[in-house]
């Protein structure tokens, strides 16, 4: 693996924008790959996966990490997700990653490959923004909302092992995509 080469990972709260900033740092750093996720998660009926998934059942998710196959795993609401090892140690060969993933994740893979490792932490202004953009986004039970705002509380304590914290305001997602494009840039040396 070259040196120079990053495993670059974005997380925060659920409803923060993970999954746009990171869409939008792929169209203007294309040279950026993204890796698998195996989920227990059910297919999202009529929308499409924001990444690359591959759903399986609980028993074979669990076989897989008998078997050594995840560089890390982690239960996220309920659903188990995983990134599988070999396909970031073969992607990493050729270049560096973007990865959308959990705190949970982000956290074994940089105590793992901390060198390697550029962990960016997206987070509202407010925690009552970031409810209002969780309750907007889509219809959900009040079991599951009340699940996604004591895990954000979770996630947001833990921002402070990131490398880099960075606000999402609403309505400014161009400017927050500009700020994490412009640090990875810094990050691989790439800057003016």
């Amino acid at each position: 693996m070259k040196k120079d080469h990053k495993i670059f990972i974005i997380s925060g709260p659920s409803g923060v924008g993970k999954t746009t900033v990171a869409k939008g740092i792929l169209k203007k750093l294309p040279f950026l790959k993204t890796t698998v996720t195996y989920t227990t998660r059910t297919m999202r009926l009529g929308k499409k996966e924001d990444k690359t998934i591959i759903h399986v059942s609980e028993q074979e998710f669990r076989n897989k990490i008998d078997n050594g196959e995840f560089l890390e795993w982690a239960i996220v609401h309920n659903n188990f997700y995983g990134t599988d090892s070999a396909v970031v140690s073969q992607e990493l060969q050729k270049g560096s990653l973007l990865m959308n993933i959990d705190v949970q994740g982000a956290l074994q893979i940089k105590e793992k490959m901390p060198r390697e490792t550029i962990l960016i932490f997206l987070k509202t202004k407010s925690f009552i923004d970031l409810v209002k953009h969780i309750k907007k986004r889509e219809k959900m039970p009040e079991a599951i909302l009340a699940l996604r705002l004591a895990n954000a509380k979770k996630e947001l304590s833990l921002a402070k092992r990131y490398d880099h914290v960075v606000i999402n305001d609403e309505g400014k997602i161009k400017e927050t995509i500009e700020k994490v494009k412009s640090l990875i840039e810094k990050e691989l040396n790439l800057e003016g």
